[in-house]
C-alpha cells in the first residue's frame, strides 16, 4: 500500500513508486557490474554510473531522492534502454572484431584445411560475451602475428636438426643442438602469449647454434676430406712402388683426433697435418714420375698369327713371373666363336662376345669381318690357370698403368693400331652385350707396356717390336678402350 507524502514544496509523491524505481535502479547497477565482468569497458558505462551516483547522493526513507521526484520513471527507462544499447553495440563490435581476427589468421595460415580451422570456428560459435569474443580476438590476432615468426623458427629448427644429423654422420662428438631443439619443441606447445614472449630469444639461440654448428661442419667436412685425400695419396704412392706406410699412423691418429674434436681450430689442425702427409706423398710420386723406369725380366715375343696380338702380349707379361705359355696354348684354352658376323634388321652388326672367348678366326682379318680377337676376361682366366698373379684388370686410367709400370709390373693394354683415337662403332654380341669396337676400317691392337719416362711409354708391340711412344699418343689410342691387365 503506497503512502502519499508531502515534500517541502508541497508536492505529493508516491512512496511505493519511489521504492520500485530504487529497486529497478539497483538491479541495473548490478547488471552494469556483471557487464564489466563480461567485457564491457568501464568507459562505456561511466555516464550511467555517474547518474547512479547522483541518484544516491540524497537518500529519503532509504530511497534515492531523485526517485521521489516527478519524471524519475522516465529516467529509469532511459537507463534501461541505454544499458541494452551498450550491451548490444559492444557485443556486436567484439564479435565482429573476433570474426575479422579469425579471417586474418586463416589468411595468414593459407593454405589451411577446414579441419584445421574447425576448432576456431567452434570456439567462435560458443562465445556469447564481449569478453569471450575479445579473448578470441586477442589470441587470434597474436596467432596471426606469430605465423611468420613461427615459420621462421620452424625453418631454423629444421636447419639445426639437419645440421645435427650431418654432425652425427660426420662423427662429430659434441652436439650443441640438443638443448635448443628441446626448447624449440616445447615452444610449439606454448600459448600465443607464451610463444610471443619467448620467440625472440629462441630465434637468436637457434641462429647462433646454427652458425656455430655450420662452422664446425665446414671445418669437419674439410678435415675429413683431407684425411681421405691423404690416405688415397698414400695408396696411390703404393701403386708406384713407394712405401709410405709409416704415414698411415698419422692418418689413423688424425681420425682419432677427429672423433673427439670440439672446435673449428681442432678440425683445422687435423686438416693441416693431413695436407702435410698429402704433400709428402705427392712429392714422392713426382720424384718417381720424373725418372725413367723399365720393367726387367720381360721376354719379347712376336705374334705368330695375324690376330693373336693379345695372346702374344699376355705371353710376354707372364714371362716376368717365370711362366712360359705359348700363344697357341692360350688360344686353345680360350676357345673361339667361329660364327660369322651378320647385320640384323635394325642395321646393327652382330658378332661373338670377346669378353667370353676369341671372336672369329685368328688367321683371318677384322677388315672383312672374318676375325676380331678377345678382351681381358678370357686372358685373365687362362693366366690364373697357369699360376699367374694378376694385380688388377678391367677398366683403369692411363695414369694407373704408369704407376703400375713404375712399380715394376708389366701391363697388357688394349689400344689402337695407329696410336690415335677413333670414333667407336660398337657392335651387339650374339648374347646381347654391346662390344667396344672401332673396326672394320680402323684396327685395334694389344701391347705389353714395360717402361715409362716423364714423357713417353715403352711398349712391346707383338708386330713392330719394342719402341717408345709419346704419352699423348699412348693415351689417345688407349682411350678408345681404357682396359688393361696388370701382372705381378
Amino acid at each position: 500500500m503506497s503512502v502519499l507524502t508531502s515534500l517541502g514544496g508541497g508536492g505529493l509523491v508516491d512512496s511505493g513508486t519511489a521504492y520500485v524505481l530504487q529497486a529497478h535502479a539497483a538491479a541495473l547497477h548490478a547488471r552494469w557490474a556483471d557487464m564489466r565482468d563480461k567485457g564491457i569497458p568501464d568507459a562505456d558505462l561511466a555516464e550511467l554510473e555517474q547518474q547512479w551516483t547522483t541518484s544516491q547522493a540524497t537518500i529519503v526513507f532509504g530511497t534515492g531522492g531523485v526517485f521521489w521526484l516527478p519524471g524519475s520513471a522516465e529516467a529509469i527507462a532511459t537507463w534501461q534502454a541505454e544499458t541494452d544499447r551498450i550491451w548490444s553495440r559492444d557485443l556486436n563490435r567484439y564479435r565482429a572484431d573476433a570474426l575479422l581476427a579469425e579471417q586474418n589468421l586463416h589468411q595468414a595460415l593459407t593454405p589451411e584445411a577446414l579441419v584445421q580451422r574447425k576448432s576456431r570456428l567452434d570456439a567462435f560459435d560458443e562465445a556469447s560475451t564481449p569478453l569471450e569474443f575479445a579473448t578470441l580476438r586477442d589470441d587470434w590476432t597474436m596467432e596471426a602475428r606469430l605465423v611468420p615468426i613461427d615459420r621462421r623458427i620452424a625453418l631454423a629448427t629444421a636447419g639445426v636438426a639437419a645440421q645435427a644429423r650431418q654432425a652425427g654422420q660426420l662423427g662429430i662428438r659434441s652436439d650443441p643442438a640438443a638443448d635448443v631443439l628441446i626448447r624449440a619443441s616445447a615452444y610449439a606447445e606454448l600459448s600465443p602469449l607464451g610463444r610471443m614472449s619467448r620467440a625472440e630469444f629462441l630465434t637468436r639461440n637457434l641462429l647462433s647454434t646454427k652458425t656455430s654448428l655450420q662452422g664446425r661442419l665446414d671445418a669437419a667436412t674439410t678435415a675429413q676430406q683431407n684425411l681421405q685425400h691423404a690416405s688415397d695419396e698414400i695408396s696411390a704412392a703404393g701403386l708406384y712402388g713407394i712405401d709410405l706406410s709409416k704415414y698411415q699412423a698419422r692418418i689413423a691418429h688424425g681420425r682419432d683426433l677427429f672423433a673427439n674434436a670440439l672446435t673449428v681450430a681442432e678440425f683445422d689442425a687435423i686438416s693441416a697435418d693431413a695436407k702435410d702427409v698429402t704433400a709428402t706423398a705427392d712429392h714422392a710420386i713426382y720424384v718417381v714420375m720424373s725418372q725413367t723406369h723399365i720393367v726387367s725380366g720381360v721376354t719379347f715375343i712376336y705374334q705368330n698369327h695375324p690376330l693373336s696380338c693379345e695372346e702374344a702380349a699376355t705371353s710376354m707379361a707372364l714371362t716376368h713371373q717365370g711362366i712360359y705359355v705359348s700363344q697357341d696354348t692360350i688360344l686353345n684354352e680360350i676357345g673361339a666363336d667361329l660364327r660369322a658376323e651378320y647385320v640384323d634388321s635394325q642395321g646393327r652388326v652382330r658378332w661373338g662376345n670377346p669378353y667370353e672367348t676369341f671372336v672369329g678366326n685368328v688367321n683371318a682379318s677384322e677388315s672383312n669381318y672374318t676375325g676380331f680377337g678377345t678382351f681381358y676376361p678370357p686372358l685373365v682366366r687362362v693366366a690364373k690357370a697357369h699360376g699367374a698373379s694378376i694385380l688388377a684388370y678391367g677398366s683403369m686410367s692411363a695414369a694407373s698403368i704408369y704407376a703400375r709400370v713404375i712399380a715394376g709390373h708389366p701391363v697388357v693394354a688394349f689400344s689402337t693400331w695407329d696410336w690415335a683415337w677413333h670414333p667407336r662403332r660398337d657392335y651387339l654380341s650374339f648374347d646381347g652385350q654391346w662390344i667396344p669396337w672401332i673396326g672394320p676400317v680402323h684396327a685395334s691392337h694389344v701391347y705389353t707396356v714395360v717402361g715409362v719416362s716423364p714423357s713417353q711409354v715403352l711398349v712391346n708391340d707383338p708386330i713392330r717390336g719394342q719402341y717408345w711412344v709419346s704419352k699423348g699418343a699412348f693415351e689417345a689410342g688407349y682411350s678408345d678402350f681404357n682396359e688393361a691387365i696388370v701382372f705381378a
